[in-house]
């Protein structure tokens, strides 16, 4: 399957602009409980009255106070806190969204198995001990009085920001490894060796092994190990080795070697053969960009956990400097922002590996 897109949300909300905030501002207004009371009274006393004086002198009234009050400083903070509030909310659920994505690819096999034996290390729980610790970011900023809220803000934002961009790197790093595990350039398909005939089998084998022979496809023999009631289960199979980017290039050479040959000794086809030579050597050149790539991606895995209990201890510090802390967070954001430009530069390698090398 193709190479997702990142998913991480910006590190800064964009602010509303002028125009809309005082349209927000102005409905706000129009909207609030006393003006709505007001009129409503005033729509009363037109309809005894028969009268619609009150209506009138309600209706200027209220357009100086709405005009008043949108342009006043209570519900442009209100509405900024809104605004906030649901960026915060859309970006939790997004992230969610994104750990759910990640956390069913690395359950998969071979992946599964090689994170269960320890060949793959579990980002999962790695993840949910950044999660753990800008939760505990939150809560010491919370307490802290000498820091107002768009610095406390900003900080938390910044770490959201971070944990998508973990996640995304562990997604990155999934799809590599299905890359060296399903792609096998430069190996030809083995057939399938045929067995020889035998007669059927059914029921407990020696050694406590049951198969089942199906005449009709040639011999298949399923095999399942057999235990009886109340008996231990098996313990599970060892994980097949990790793929290795060195394997696949020496297959590529190796194929590489076998097609000169074959130019050699058949003349007639050493046009087709050097044709395909080519697609090879595109092969060997987009797995090398493809490991660069993945070299980067678990590097920059391995310094969040750091970066975070470096971010935790200095805002939990007596002495806090929020310039301080904005400066070294500052530095890390651009840090995993030139990572990613980096990782999406090499995408079409990983595209052309998962989808055909291009014409």
């Amino acid at each position: 399957m193709p190479a997702a897109a990142p998913d991480v949300e910006s590190p800064f909300q964009m602010p509303l602009d002028s125009k809309t905030l005082l349209k927000k501002s102005i409905a706000k207004a129009i909207q609030s409980p006393g003006n709505l009371v007001v009129g409503a009274v005033s729509l009363a006393a037109s309809a005894v009255l028969w009268n619609p004086l009150p209506l009138i002198l309600w209706g200027l009234g209220a357009t100086g106070w709405v005009s008043l009050a949108a342009t006043g400083n209570r519900y442009i903070s209100q509405i900024e806190e809104e605004q906030r509030r649901e960026a915060e909310a859309k970006a939790e659920a997004d992230r969610e969204l994104l750990r759910q994505k990640v956390e069913a690819s690395l359950a998969e096999n071979p992946i599964g198995g090689w994170v269960r034996s320890g060949l793959v290390p579990d980002y999962m729980v790695v993840y949910r001990r950044l999660a753990e610790i800008r939760g505990r970011v939150s809560k010491v900023l919370g307490d802290r009085q000498d820091l107002d809220a768009v610095s406390k803000q900003g900080i938390l934002d910044q770490l959201g920001y971070m944990l998508n961009a973990y996640l995304t790197f562990v997604r990155e790093r999934i799809a590599y490894l299905q890359i060296l595990t399903t792609i096998r350039p430069g190996a030809d398909t083995p057939s399938l060796p045929t067995a020889p005939a035998a007669a059927p089998i059914s029921g407990p084998g020696p050694g406590g092994i049951s198969a089942t022979v199906d005449r009709r496809r040639g011999i298949q023999i399923q095999i399942q190990p057999f235990r009886a009631a109340g008996s231990p289960a098996p313990p599970p199979l060892p994980a097949q080795p990790l793929p290795r980017v060195e394997q696949r290039l020496a297959e590529v050479d190796a194929k590489v070697k076998q097609l000169q040959a074959l130019a050699e000794s058949e003349p007639a086809t050493a046009r087709t053969r050097q044709f395909h030579i080519g697609i090879l050597q595109k092969q060997r050149d987009l797995l090398l960009e493809c490991q660069k790539r993945d070299q980067c991606v678990v590097a920059q895995l391995g310094a969040f956990s750091d970066v975070f209990e470096v971010i935790l201890g200095r805002v939990s510090a007596s002495q806090f400097s929020a310039t301080e802390v904005a400066s070294y967070m500052g530095t890390v954001v651009d840090q995993v922002v030139e990572t990613e430009k980096f990782v999406d530069s090499l995408r079409p390698a990983m595209d052309a590996l998962l989808g055909g090398i291009p014409a």
